[in-house]
């Protein structure tokens, strides 16, 4: 099986949910969110209410979980 070849020092924007599945385990050294601003950038995170956050939140966090590197930052 040949390995996925990433970019160095490179920022991937995108939806989470899309982008993590692509990549491999323990790929990632930096994972940078913008929590918790879903209740206020309605056009951007569809209005997440303060008290629906962790829920709408916690199911991400497998996939962060999954690609972070050693470093776990």
């Amino acid at each position: 099986m040949m390995e996925k070849t990433l970019p160095v020092n490179k920022i991937i924007f995108g939806d989470c949910q899309t982008v993590l599945q692509n990549l491999p385990d323990n790929c990632v050294d930096l994972i940078v969110t913008s929590p918790p601003y879903a209740d206020s950038r309605k056009n951007t995170y569809g209005g997440i209410h303060p008290d629906n956050y962790v829920e709408w939140f916690l199911p991400k966090t497998t996939q962060f979980l999954r690609v972070l590197s050693e470093l776990k930052t």
